[in-house]
């Protein structure tokens, strides 16, 4: 299946937000769990089913998940003038609703497409 450009933007955002909060060594070693676990790219997952992604998470994080993905909406907002709310980000990955991860999608493609204007102008 090729791969929605979203999940790869996505992919670089969440990546960029962890290493920044954990350290290198430590986000890379998330990274690294999370891939082994689902037995692919974690953020194909997360593009086909949140709750997977959010479950596999609280196995390496634990309650510390709820703080990470909050912390990765708000950065979100700050560096591309969004308003997600991190708590409804949070209940939005946490559903198992197909609804609410065709919101997720919709916003990952919303993120993708400011990122990506943000990197064309610098």
């Amino acid at each position: 299946m090729p791969e929605h450009s979203s999940v790869k933007v996505f992919r670089e955002v969440f990546r960029r937000v962890l290493l920044s909060s954990l350290g290198e060594s430590a986000g890379e070693a998330a990274l690294f769990f999370l891939r082994r676990s689902l037995g692919c790219d974690p953020f194909e997952v997360f593009w086909d089913n949140p709750g997977g992604f959010y479950r596999e998470l609280e196995k390496i994080f634990g309650v510390g998940t709820k703080v990470l993905i909050r912390l990765l909406a708000s950065r979100i907002n700050s560096e591309l003038g969004l308003n997600i709310d991190p708590e409804r980000f949070l209940e939005l990955m946490r559903s198992e609703d197909r609804r609410s991860a065709e919101e997720i999608r919709s916003l990952i493609m919303k993120i993708a497409e400011l990122y990506e204007g943000k990197r064309e102008s610098l």
